[in-house]
This record gives C-alpha cells, structure tokens and sequence, in this order.
C-alpha cells in the first residue's frame, strides 16, 4: 500500500467543549493497548467544571468528509 493510500491516523481530541456549560471536557478513555484507535471506538470525556459524562463514537474518513 502506497503511503498516500494508508487511512488518517485516528486520534480523539484530548480535550473538547462542553455542550452544557461550555466548560472543558477531558477524555476519559485509554486507547488500545496497541494505541490504534478505530472508527465506532466509543470514547468518554468528562467535564471538569459540571462534571456531565459524554460518551462519543469516533468517526470513520468518509463521515469527516461529510459525504
């Protein structure tokens, strides 16, 4: 496989904004013990100022793309 056909490598944002308050969000989750994340990973962050849990489900190439 060619080097410009290898997916993006998948990462979740460590941090993210909180949909409630607008506070910080820290991710919760620990990747694999391979540290290969995977498109459908669920991936929890918790709020550090109302302390809401969200979890999220990682996104595959094509739904970044918005096709």
């Amino acid at each position: 496989m060619f080097e410009s056909e290898r997916e993006p490598e998948l990462v979740p944002e460590p941090e993210i904004v909180c949909v409630d308050c607008g506070g910080r969000c820290f991710l919760l989750t620990p990747p694999r013990e391979d540290g290969v994340w995977y498109p459908g990973d669920i991936v929890a962050y918790r709020c550090a100022d109302c302390l809401d849990r969200w979890d999220l489900v990682l996104p595959d190439a094509q739904d970044e793309r918005g096709d």
